[in-house]
C-alpha cells in the first residue's frame, strides 16, 4: 500500500458496531470496531483469513453471566498470539494468567466470565492471509475469569 493510500485510510473513520446477539463478521465488514455490549454471553465468528483483514472487539458492558467466544471461519483459521487476564476485583490479589497459542490446532478462544468481564475488555485481529494474530487485554473479576484457546 503505498504511502498516500494509507495516510487515506488512516484519516478516515472506522466504522463502530455494537454487538447485542451474536455475530457472524463478513469479508467486507473487517476494519471494524465492535462494541460488545451484552452482560450474558456472546459468540463471535472471525471473517475467514484473508491478507490485511483487521477487527477490534471492546467490552462495554460487562460479561456476568455468560462466555465471550470468538472463532475463526473455518477450524483452519487457526489463531496464534497471547492474551493477558488481570483480576482487578476485591477479592483479586493482582495475578495475570496468560492463554496463548501457537496456531496449529487453535482456533476458538473463550474468554469464561466466572466472576466478570469486565468493561474496557479488548481484543484485536489481524490476518495475514494464513492465520490470525491476537492481541489484547482482559480485565476479569477475581480470579475466576480465564481465557483459553482450543
Amino acid at each position: 500500500m503505498s504511502k498516500v493510500a494509507r495516510a487515506a485510510r488512516v484519516a478516515s473513520r472506522q466504522r463502530v458496531e455494537t454487538l447485542t446477539a451474536d455475530k457472524t463478521i463478513a469479508t467486507a465488514e473487517t476494519g471494524e470496531l465492535y462494541l460488545i455490549d451484552k452482560s450474558d454471553g456472546i459468540t463471535i465468528t472471525l471473517p475467514p483469513l484473508q491478507d490485511g483483514a483487521y477487527v477490534k472487539f471492546i467490552v462495554v458492558d460487562e460479561m456476568d453471566s455468560g462466555d465471550l467466544v470468538i472463532k475463526g471461519a473455518t477450524t483452519a483459521d487457526y489463531i496464534v498470539g497471547a492474551l493477558p487476564v488481570y483480576a482487578v476485583d476485591a477479592g483479586g490479589d493482582g495475578t495475570t494468567s496468560t492463554a496463548a497459542a501457537k496456531g496449529t490446532t487453535k482456533d476458538i478462544l473463550t474468554v469464561t466470565d466466572d466472576n466478570g468481564i469486565h468493561e474496557g475488555s479488548w481484543i484485536e485481529f489481524v490476518s495475514d492471509g494464513s492465520y490470525w494474530y491476537m492481541t489484547g487485554w482482559i480485565l476479569g473479576g477475581d480470579e475466576g475469569t480465564t481465557a483459553v484457546v482450543a
